[in-house]
């Protein structure tokens, strides 16, 4: 019997695995990038500004060019309070390799800012802490509760006791709102990330 002739190279299963795999990888990053995009502005904010708790400034001025992504306190600040924001702050060590382009900003009002000491005496310019009275933070918390009605269709939530974390991009408009748990952390990391990395007009 003769010996079984040997397949041509082209046609081993292992080879052609390899190829298709090594195709897919290469098309992968092209593929999320059409699939993968932040969302779309929702709302041009005028410009604002928060007097700062923690030295860095907080307005329009100082923060045009950078992604924020916000969140508020405004009633008075307990244990849920202290743990909620100090889980916020950790979004920093996911957009720190993008240097300052990603900033976190705390809004406080005046019956958070004693229960929120600990973290605005350790605050940086990636994470800022500003507030006061109810004149300071209205014009901007105004803004975004007429961009969260838009987000949610009324009747929304009320953006000030809700916790939401709120995207803004680097020319100052809104591009969305997501809850302050696991997922909406997440996503909301994730968006200010695209808009980081590929700009406001994709």
């Amino acid at each position: 019997m003769s010996p079984e002739a040997k397949k041509p190279f082209w046609k081993n299963p292992y080879l052609i695995g390899f190829l298709i795999g090594a195709t897919f990888l290469t098309i992968l990053p092209f593929m999320q990038r059409q699939f993968l995009k932040a969302p779309p502005p929702l709302r041009q904010l005028t410009a604002w500004d928060v007097p700062s708790l923690s030295g860095a400034p907080v307005s329009t001025a100082a923060l045009t060019g950078k992604i924020v992504l916000a969140t508020t306190e405004v009633g008075i600040c307990d244990l849920a309070c202290l743990e909620r924001q100090k889980t916020f702050g950790l979004a920093v060590r996911h957009v720190d390799d993008l240097g300052d382009k990603v900033v976190l900003v705390t809004l406080v009002g005046e019956q958070a800012t004693a229960g929120l000491a600990e973290l605005i005496q350790t605050a940086t310019p990636a994470w800022r802490f500003a507030g006061g009275t109810d004149a300071h933070l209205e014009p901007l918390l105004g803004q975004l509760q007429v961009g969260l009605d838009q987000f949610l269709e009324p009747p929304s939530a009320n953006f000030a006791k809700a916790h939401v974390i709120v995207l803004i991009d680097q020319n100052d408009a809104v591009r969305g709102y997501w809850m302050n748990d696991g997922a909406g952390r997440g996503n909301s990391i994730n968006a200010a990330r695209l808009l980081a990395k590929h700009g406001p007009n994709p």
